[in-house]
């Protein structure tokens, strides 16, 4: 989880949905739809590409025909990025870079995680229980890892857990990303009291 800083969000509707839009140069940062987890964060250097990582595998994001820019600079009016293949610059409207981001028009890359949510589950059995880690990624994407209790535990601080089961896309996730998805769960499991 790279920061902790306060955004100044500005409340919008994009395409008929309820937002959340930091207004700050040097990110974008989209909570869409604003009631709920999943955000969009792009920064200056991270990379914007046509096509949408929530409806399309990253194979096929992949495809030579699908344009990607790196981010040079986030104005609080503009957005300038250059494009990878053909070195040629494009400036956007940042309200508009922002609505084809919140609408899937265009994506980010896969490179951090900021939110996470802990959820203790209780199965038929009284006895059976999972901890679900829903892990939001700054693309849009979420992705689940579930807990068990070790057994043997009496619950007194730390209780602790063991995975179980993940999200197959996190075994694809090169070392770093991992890391950094490994320390989100770690981080949000210990704030709820939990040990792995």
């Amino acid at each position: 989880m790279t920061t902790d800083r306060e955004r100044e969000m500005e409340p919008r509707t994009i395409e008929g949905t309820d937002a959340l839009v930091n207004v700050e140069s040097g990110e974008i940062f989209l909570d869409v739809p604003a009631a709920s987890p999943r955000y969009i964060r792009v920064e200056e250097g991270g990379t914007v590409r046509e096509g949408d990582i929530r409806s399309r595998s990253e194979g096929e994001l992949e495809s030579p025909s699908l344009r990607k820019w790196t981010i040079e600079t986030i104005g609080p009016e503009t957005v300038i990025g250059t494009d990878r293949k053909t070195g040629e610059r494009r400036e956007w409207e940042r309200t508009t870079l922002e609505r084809q981001l919140a609408t899937g028009a265009l994506s980010t890359t896969l490179t951090d995680f900021e939110r996470v949510n802990v959820t203790d589950r209780k199965g038929d059995d009284s006895n059976e229980r999972s901890v679900v880690a829903v892990v939001y990624g700054n693309d849009g994407e979420k992705f689940s890892r579930t807990f068990r209790p070790v057994d043997g535990e009496t619950g007194g601080e730390e209780r602790r857990l063991e995975p179980v089961d993940a999200d197959d896309r996190i075994g694809e996730f090169e070392d770093e990303l991992r890391e950094r998805f490994d320390r989100a769960v770690e981080l949000a499991l210990r704030n709820e009291g939990y040990a792995v």
